[in-house]
């Protein structure tokens, strides 16, 4: 795991505690596993079909929302994230829910401890793309992990809505759609206790072109391209128009 990411995996376990108490309490996660479109979309689930008795895996699963969603739905899910107190609060929650789920920390640069043409489906997205350095070895990684024919799909939060300087009454760019980054940010804020300073974190910014090209030098055969979504009720910037997710499908090579 190189500096960057290891910076991110410490933010991110210090800071899931209070992220996991606001889905507690803000999000309908019991709900989710007999109801997945409260966290999956239409598009999403257009494409994915039966995915009943199908192996499974989602890379950077946070939250796990899209692990119990597909879990519910009859697949045999691996859970995968860098932050073990994510998987442990996640794995918790599984029980309650009675889904058999495995999880697995890992960095998704490096998958070496999931075989080769493991799964049928490989499911990433969200926002986890911005925390991860090398996207092309990410996906890469994701790939080899598949089938031959399996499905790999990405929806993430899409790159036009992150060039916006945060403020509620005009569009300014921030920061050029083209520049990857990195970003470094201090995440301290969100630790009770910490000093500032003591939780960098580092964000990289990719282009459409940037995560199409990635699956499909992975190995795989560009199945659909789409973008869909307007608003995201955090948001304070006014970005009604512009999408708000971008989903790639695509199937591995023979």
């Amino acid at each position: 795991m190189n500096d960057m990411h290891e910076a991110n995996r410490r933010s991110w376990d210090a800071v899931s505690p209070k992220w996991q108490a606001k889905i507690d309490t803000e999000k309908p996660w019991r709900q989710v596993p007999v109801n997945p479109a409260l966290v999956l979309e239409k598009e999403e689930l257009r494409h994915l079909g039966d995915v009943a008795g199908k192996n499974v895996c989602v890379l950077g699963s946070g939250d796990n929302l899209i692990v119990f969603a597909l879990a519910g739905m009859g697949a045999d899910v691996t859970s995968v994230d860098v932050s073990q107190t994510q998987l442990d609060i996640a794995a918790g929650r599984a029980r309650e829910l009675g889904l058999a789920v495995t999880f697995l920390r890992a960095d998704v640069t490096d998958l070496s401890a999931l075989p080769t043409d493991r799964f049928d489906l490989v499911y990433t997205g969200g926002h986890v793309a911005v925390w991860i350095s090398d996207l092309k070895t990410y996906y890469r990684e994701a790939v080899r992990i598949l089938q031959p024919e399996g499905l790999f799909m990405v929806t993430e939060y899409h790159p036009f809505r992150r060039i916006w300087e945060e403020r509620p009454d005009c569009l300014q760019v921030e920061m050029a759609y083209f520049e990857q980054g990195p970003f470094q940010y201090d995440r301290s804020e969100d630790v009770p206790g910490a000093k500032p300073g003591s939780y960098p974190s580092y964000e990289f910014h990719w282009t459409v072109s940037d995560y199409a090209m990635a699956v499909i030098e992975a190995g795989c055969d560009l199945l659909a391209l789409e973008e869909f979504g307007t608003s995201v009720e955090w948001e304070v910037t006014p970005l009604a128009g512009l999408p708000h997710l971008l989903m790639i499908v695509g199937r591995k090579s023979d």
